[in-house]
């Protein structure tokens, strides 16, 4: 099947037409965290980054935008859930897709932190495999798993039961996003809840903006230069003194716990324009391996630190290497690809249920459908005829 389908699942990721930009998004974005995750990683194991201050600008210009355009990615396809699956199927579903490997993956990587802890950056107790459930901050990425599934419980259980319109839902968000500012401002952690107030305003306006952005015939919108570009000064011109003010109090989250009008400004502008961006390279068909890498986002993102982690103190301890331009590309290439791998290798040999409790059924299909073919025509080429006929190479 060749190592791009065994390795990366490239021909089903590409087969699927439904929304290609949305995988767009997700690649985007989940690059995006993953250079945080590598560049905060080496400088938090005292590799010397101060001296890359371009590295240093862009790991706070890209901050703002990331997590809330994953909320409202998923918050798009959440009436369309529920008037298909209902509420009881879709609360079972988010279980199955995400708390579930929130909980695998983050026991393996307390677990590897534990047994490794003179090689890596945290410090983990016992206690932190109940805070992955009750105060996930504490565990690095997993923070938004949790958050993004009581989220979308809590949204799709008020939708369903109080019977709310999606304009009255947006309100209920924009007090909950008030809250979420007022407990980040008096810094109390609040366990999960501070995330779920804080981002539950994003989920929200995925749901409002859903019969909008998902309506091709409105694509021009994301599309044409005249649309395009007043986004794209507004996005240059917010995140530039989004960075300054993090910067001049040396705090990244200090706009987004300490200004949060500005913040949401500052995240939809820049949600806005990395939505067309996506819908410009589907209209172009370029970088298709962003869709690749955007279809296993979610993979990604529960391994990518256990990767990150890894590769870091191999080419730190053993092969010595310390510059940083070295160590970043490095590192971001393997935290990308190397979770794709692994999680291809492990659902083709059976283990899919690492990742998931629902089991990926159209594309272990696509999979044996395609393996079939690929056999059958294999077997056509070299085929050889009965005796007394000559051979022609092909049936």
């Amino acid at each position: 099947m060749g190592i791009k389908n065994n390795l990366f699942n490239a021909d089903f990721v590409l087969s699927r037409n439904r929304q290609p930009w949305i995988d767009y998004v997700r690649g985007i974005c989940i690059i995006m965290v993953c250079y945080r995750h590598c560049f905060d990683g080496l400088t938090n194991a005292d590799i010397q980054t101060q001296g890359y201050i371009v590295f240093k600008y862009l790991n706070v210009f890209l901050f703002s935008f990331r997590m809330p355009l994953f909320f409202i990615v998923s918050g798009l396809f959440v009436a369309a859930s529920l008037n298909k699956k209902g509420l009881g199927n879709y609360v079972s579903d988010r279980f199955k897709v995400i708390f579930y490997p929130l909980l695998v993956w983050g026991t393996i990587q307390i677990t590897l932190q534990l047994q490794f802890a003179p090689y890596v950056n945290a410090h983990r107790e016992v206690i932190d495999y109940l805070n992955l459930i009750i105060y996930p901050r504490k565990i690095e990425q997993f923070w938004y798993l949790n958050a993004l599934f009581v989220v979308g419980v809590i949204y799709a259980f008020i939708k369903v039961k109080l019977k709310l319109t999606s304009l009255q839902h947006l309100a209920v968000a924009l007090v909950f996003y008030g809250i979420g500012g007022y407990l980040h401002a008096i810094r109390t952690g609040a366990f999960i809840f501070t995330d779920v107030f804080h981002y539950y305003l994003f989920f929200a306006i995925g749901d409002n903006i859903s019969q909008f952005v998902l309506n091709k015939d409105k694509a021009k919108y994301f599309t044409q230069l005249k649309y395009v570009l007043p986004v794209f000064v507004l996005f240059i011109i917010t995140h530039y003194f989004f960075t300054k003010i993090n910067l001049r109090h040396n705090q990244d989250y200090y706009i987004e716990h300490y200004m949060p009008l500005f913040f949401l400004v500052v995240a939809l502008t820049g949600c806005c324009f990395i939505v067309q961006i996506s819908f410009l390279l589907e209209k172009a068909g370029i970088l298709k391996f962003l869709r690749i890498v955007g279809y296993h986002s979610l993979f990604i993102y529960v391994m990518h630190l256990i990767v990150l982690a890894a590769t870091r103190a191999l080419l730190v301890h053993v092969f010595d290497i310390s510059s940083v331009p070295v160590l970043l590309t490095i590192g971001i290439s393997m935290g990308i690809t190397l979770p794709i791998i692994i999680y291809n290798i492990l659902s083709k040999a059976g283990a899919w249920w690492l990742f998931s409790l629902k089991k990926p059924v159209e594309e272990l299909n696509f999979t044996k459908e395609t393996y079939k073919k690929k056999l059958l025509a294999s077997n056509k080429v070299y085929e050889t005829v009965t005796p007394g006929k000559s051979y022609t190479g092909t049936q």
